[in-house]
This record gives C-alpha cells, structure tokens and sequence, in this order.
C-alpha cells in the first residue's frame, strides 16, 4: 500500500496515509501523541463534545485497520480531553473595532500547513505596540497603521496554504504516490 512507506521505523514520527486520511505519531521527549486527520467537508458538531468529537474520528477512521491507526483510536478512547479541530483559517476584514484589536491566529490564522502562525503573531504584536507608540497611545490612528502594516505578512502567509491540504492529506493513493515522490530526500550532487 503506498502509505506504508510512510510509516517506516526508523522514523522519530512517523505517519501513515491512505486516501483522505492521515495518522503520524508525534515525539516530544519522553511523550507520543497521536495524530489523526481526514479530509472533509465542514463538519456540523458541538465542539463542547468530547464524546460526538471521538464518534467522528471513529466514524472516519472505521474502515482502517492498518499500521497503529487502532491504537491511536483507543488512545482516543482514553483520553476525556482530546484536541479536536478544522484546519481552517481566519479572514477578517478588518483586525479592530472600538478600543480592541486582534494580533495572531485570532486576527488572521493562516492555518497549520503555512507553519507561519508564531511569527505572525510575534511581527503583529510588534507592529501593534510600535504604532501605539508611534500614535502616543490614540488607538483611533495606531490600529488602521497596524493592519496596514501586518495584513501584507498575513496575506502572503494565508496564499501559501494553496495545495497544502491535499499534500498533507492526499485524496487518493495516486496522490499519495506523487505526494511521497515529492518529499523523497534528494542525495547531495544529483
């Protein structure tokens, strides 16, 4: 199966795909946390419940009885708080309303396939505290200066993500063969 190769060994965290579907094991020290991620429509649930959060994953993983995806599942049996989310992003026309403004993944979350979330918020928040300044604390001109000055960095982030779904996800095994090909290390001189 050509998501297997995927799940070698060797690997620190390895992960393992098959069409719309994704399960890695993540490494940190002397802990392992179990990924699980699957293509979708937008799904309707109350994001309050862990147990109709957990059917969901059942729901979308029951076919799959290769590699560790059923024991990741009864981790998530298990487990009474697990992270359940959309990879989605945040666009809002404008990062501010009276006295309030949003920096970070609340003003403009470029979600996790650009990896850009940490910087956004740490050049927003920059930005923010440089344009009170620079306004001597008048909210009123030093939040537009803000946004004009983040949304670009924002933009180019959320525009990167193009693509990164179906690369981390591939909806078929043709392309998970392509997407493994692509990621395959090149030796140094080809």
């Amino acid at each position: 199966m050509p998501g297997e190769a995927d799940a070698g060994a060797e690997r620190i965290n390895p992960l393992y795909s098959y069409p719309g579907h994704l399960a890695g094991i993540a490494r940190f020290k002397d802990r392992a946390i179990g990924l699980l991620m699957f293509r979708s429509d937008p799904l309707d649930h109350d994001y309050r419940d862990v147990e109709a959060q957990k059917k969901i994953l059942f729901d979308h993983f029951a076919e799959c009885r290769s590699w560790k995806v059923r024991t990741i599942l009864d981790a998530v049996r298990a487990d009474p708080g697990i992270y359940f989310d959309s990879v989605s992003q945040i666009r809002l026309p404008t990062w501010h309303r009276g006295r309030v403004a949003l920096v970070g993944d609340a003003a403009h979350c470029a979600s996790p396939l650009a990896g850009r979330g940490t910087s956004l918020a740490m050049t927003g928040a920059q930005f923010l505290a440089e344009e009170l300044e620079r306004a001597e604390g008048d909210h009123v001109t030093a939040f537009p200066r803000y946004e004009a000055r983040q949304r670009p960095y924002a933009d180019f982030a959320q525009g990167t993500v193009e693509g990164g779904g179906a690369l981390l996800v591939p909806p078929t095994e043709e392309a998970i063969v392509a997407r493994n090909r692509l990621l395959q290390p090149v030796a140094v001189g080809q």
